[in-house]
């Protein structure tokens, strides 16, 4: 080896071992920290509490048509109380997208990164382009993974942004519904149900179904909208970002291919 070469390994060698120890023990405790991603926390936690007012809405409506005289309302509350297991998966996927932030800036900048240099450090010295490429490979990885959960959250913001004022009046017009009915019920116990909703409650028995009718139907929307936004935006995030890195580094990443049929139908004894 030429002195002017081993001068260039000695100097990116020594730049490694810099980039590593920044890593390791500077960067690692800034993506790490909470107090540095207060607008992602803000924006998860805003829409973590809009879930669960939707989740009060979704109880406070089902439990507001089981007091409507006769089974005229059971289908509507049966659809309301089935909604709620929407809400849990939702309310799932922006507490593990909270988690991955911190998780993310942790295993990218305190281990791949470090890991990634040490790799091309020994590449330099000893071990020649291969495991220079995979070095490189490993660090493109570890940004772009920490990339992922800012990245669709800002991509989120902007779709949650044309609904969230629609989603806040539905909540406050239900709550007021389902509280008139409430208090009609609770205020005369010695007058039949059924002649109490009637006379009390503006628009009657069925005026109230359609109404709740209504809120079943854009509950519904509200969680498509919810499951596109904590769900889908990050998952297409995340193939995007395994695009690109496949697109600069060559790096090939499978995404498992589930086959819902064999996960969702089952065999019936007797059939072949």
């Amino acid at each position: 080896m030429e002195l002017s070469e081993k001068r260039k390994t000695i100097i990116i060698v020594a730049a490694l071992i810099v980039i590593g120890l920044l890593s390791l023990f500077v960067i690692s405790g800034f993506a790490s920290s909470e107090d540095n991603f207060s607008g992602t926390y803000a924006a998860l936690d805003q829409k973590r509490t809009t879930v669960t007012e939707l989740m009060g809405v979704t109880a406070a409506s089902s439990t507001a048509i089981s007091l409507l005289p006769g089974d005229a309302g059971t289908p509507i509350a049966e659809q309301l109380a089935d909604l709620s297991g929407y809400f849990m998966f939702i309310l799932g996927a922006i507490c593990l997208e909270k988690w991955m932030v911190t998780i993310t800036g942790t295993l990218a900048f305190k281990i791949l990164i470090p890991a990634a240099c040490l790799i091309l450090i020994l590449a330099y010295c000893f071990f020649g382009d291969t495991w220079k490429s995979v070095g490189i490979k490993l660090i493109c990885f570890a940004l772009m993974m920490f990339a992922i959960v800012p990245a669709s959250v800002v991509v989120s913001e902007k779709i949650d942004a044309s609904y969230e004022a629609s989603m806040q009046q539905m909540i406050e017009d239900t709550q007021k519904d389902a509280e008139q009915i409430q208090a009609t019920v609770g205020k005369e116990q010695d007058e039949g149900v059924f002649n109490k909703l009637f006379s009390k409650v503006k628009g009657g028995v069925t005026g109230q179904l359609d109404k709740f009718e209504n809120t079943l139907n854009r509950l519904t929307e509200s969680i498509a909208v919810l499951i596109v936004t904590s769900c889908a935006i990050p998952i297409a995030v995340m193939v995007f970002f395994i695009w690109l890195i496949k697109l600069l580094t060559g790096v090939n990443i499978q995404i498992p291919n589930v086959r819902m049929s064999k996960v969702i139908w089952r065999k019936k004894p007797g059939l072949d």
